[in-house]
């Protein structure tokens, strides 16, 4: 009965929709097969091409810090992203879809290796130290730090907390030995890493919106904000602005003044005997408020000199607030509890780029001026005096 009902019901639609009219082309001699692999190959290209043009900026910008303007030590960068052959294994061949087997099909094709779980060299930033050191796309990665390049199902997170465990302020200076394969042919390359603030850029999945953040501990963006900043003046402006809320502490400000914003309002709840704990809740909410739009200025006046001293176009940073704006103009005119109206971030972008011309002028070091010692630029072992 429930077939006959959907048949009828099929036929109903059908009937009743709306037709196409164009005269279409004939495709019957197109390899669909062979056209849905160079769509995939397309989409892994794009991939490594994007990641490694936002990598590159990134990295640059923590190359070129110094850790007079990084709160923690640096460590050593190499300069290179990696990948792993890893085709999907389908056991029980009664469970797999037609598209599984496919996208198997694809990666295969794509697989410069015989063996699976294969380190690879996906980019490489150039003028890293990778780079200098003649690593190249596609090099198989057979050993590093003496170490076999892990093998395993879980290859690149092996390899990725086999280069955390020896990447340290403590391994500073000194050379990173890989062997590599290339071309069925074994070399060894030394690298002498740069160094690098220690902070990582993550891509957020999750996030629809054109958004970036820090956490104290690395760097977010969204996939929309990636597409929307098109050149590389935009996306240094984005980085650059989220590394400075880390690099002066402000995710942790932020968590300090909620802390003591939920202690007054927990006094006053308990004055009161609110056990709903309703004057914590909005003394939390209020402290992780107090100071936000501050820190924001203060982010973006430490993102220009970021993205001069890394050699990107400064003088023109305050264009992104102008493109932020585009998105949606309400931001010109209706206040947000935490981020300053573009018209208001922008001159203080203008600003801080006349006042790293006139340094360069005098040629003094390019280094923002603040009011007071900053806690978390000074927790270093230098000796620099700039404050």
């Amino acid at each position: 009965m429930k077939k006959t009902l959907l048949w009828a019901l099929n036929c109903a639609v059908l009937c009743g929709c709306a037709t196409p009219t164009a005269n279409l082309p004939a495709t019957t001699w197109y390899d669909k097969t062979e056209m849905r692999k160079q769509h995939y190959e397309y989409a892994q290209n794009y991939a490594v091409e994007r990641d490694k043009k936002i990598n590159t900026i990134f990295y640059n910008l923590k190359k070129n810090t110094g850790e007079e303007l990084c709160d923690r030590k640096l460590k050593p960068g190499l300069g290179f992203d990696i990948g792993v052959y890893l085709p999907k294994k389908h056991w029980w061949q009664f469970t797999v879809t037609q598209e599984a087997r496919e996208e198997e099909e694809d990666i295969k094709n794509l697989n410069y290796f015989d063996e699976e779980n294969v380190i690879y060299v996906r980019y490489v930033i150039p003028n890293s130290a990778a780079d200098k050191a003649g690593l190249k796309p596609k090099d198989k990665i057979v050993t590093i730090f003496g170490m076999a390049a892990p093998n395993t199902p879980d290859a690149k997170e092996d390899f990725e907390e086999i280069l955390e465990e020896n990447l340290t302020s403590s391994t500073l200076g000194q050379p990173v030995e890989v062997q590599i394969e290339r071309k069925g042919k074994l070399k060894t390359i030394t690298i002498k890493p740069d160094n690098v603030c220690p902070y990582n850029l993550k891509i957020d999945t999750t996030m629809t919106t054109i958004n970036a953040y820090a956490d104290g501990k690395d760097v977010y963006l969204s996939n929309p904000i990636i597409d929307y900043m098109q050149n590389e003046t935009e996306m240094a402006a984005v980085l650059a602005h989220e590394l400075a809320h880390n690099t002066l502490g402000h995710p942790e400000a932020g968590q300090l003044n909620a802390a003591i914003g939920a202690i007054a309002g927990g006094i006053i709840d308990g004055m009161t005997n609110n056990l709903n704990a309703d004057a914590a809740q909005l003394g939390a909410e209020l402290g992780s408020k107090v100071y936000s739009k501050d820190f924001e200025h203060e982010a973006d006046y430490l993102s220009v000199y970021y993205v001069a001293r890394a050699g990107y176009n400064y003088k023109d940073l305050s264009i992104v607030q102008k493109k932020l704006a585009a998105r949606s103009t309400t931001s010109l005119y209706f206040s947000s509890d935490t981020h300053p109206k573009p018209q208001e971030r922008a001159p203080i972008l203008i600003e801080a780029a006349k006042e790293i011309d006139m340094k360069k002028s005098f040629k003094e070091p390019l280094l923002p001026d603040f009011a007071k010692r900053n806690s978390h630029l000074e927790d270093k072992t230098d000796d620099v005096k700039w404050f």
